[in-house]
């Protein structure tokens, strides 16, 4: 393993692996990243950064790094985000659904050309999770915490409007639009809490590939949320 890098301001070490750095964002996450039991990937519909190429590189790397993999599409709610940009709820489901089976095709062939999944590695959209018990209690935790903590439903509200500006909205966002689309982050909020307990590992690590607000505010302790222990977050980019 390559020797950690310790910023002098205090920010969390790391660790060049190849062609990625990953940067687990506790000391709590540090330990779960070094065991590399279980990775979740989710692939966001519409995010330029998730390419063909992207995604068949960091998959088989991510393989090559963790014992299991899950690749998780957010689709459950990203119709909603589009009614929130003014489409008709018929037009906003079926633009939603041709935009989740493109991604899940593109993850699909990613994983062929890195030999397909092994037998404990899994592609699933979160709908198809959306019966299992874990993860119906994360998401109505979520959702009574986004009514309660002002600060975080604050940072979820902030990147929804990123959410709706990426796709096109130009303008500030009105209520009325934020509650509309927040479902989408809303329901991968349990995948940061719980992940490992949805997939039955021991312990499990969330990333994504650049700062994301609404998981380090959960991870910092600031949130009324608590993750799950096991349960680690890092920033994963390319070296």
């Amino acid at each position: 393993m390559s020797s950690a890098r310790t910023d002098h301001s205090g920010q969390n070490a790391v660790h060049p692996r190849g062609l990625f750095t990953v940067e687990p964002f506790t000391e709590a996450s540090r330990v779960v990243w070094e065991q590399r039991q279980h990775v979740v990937f989710g692939v966001s519909p519409g995010n330029s950064y998730f390419r063909p190429a992207r995604l068949e590189e960091l998959l088989g790397w991510l393989c090559s790094e963790f014992d299991q993999v899950d690749v998780v599409i957010p689709d459950s709610a990203l119709a909603r985000t589009y009614q929130a940009l003014g489409y008709d709820a018929q037009r906003a489901a079926k633009k939603a659904r041709s935009e989740i089976n493109v991604l899940n095709n593109r993850v699909d062939r990613a994983w062929e050309s890195n030999g397909g999944p092994r037998a404990a590695d899994g592609v699933h959209r979160i709908s198809d999770l959306a019966s299992d018990a874990v993860y119906q209690e994360k998401l109505a935790e979520c959702e009574q915490a986004l009514k309660e903590d002002d600060d975080l439903f604050r940072t979820c509200a902030e990147m929804t409007r990123e959410v709706l500006a990426a796709k096109g909205h130009e303008g500030p966002a009105d209520d009325d639009q934020i509650d509309q689309a927040m479902g989408y982050l809303t329901s991968e909020l349990p995948f940061f809490l719980a992940s490992s307990e949805i997939f039955g590992v021991p312990t499990s690590l969330n990333f994504y590939h650049r700062e994301l607000p609404l998981a380090e505010f959960i991870f910092s302790g600031k949130s009324q949320l608590r993750a799950a222990p096991g349960q680690a977050y890092a920033t994963i980019r390319p070296t």
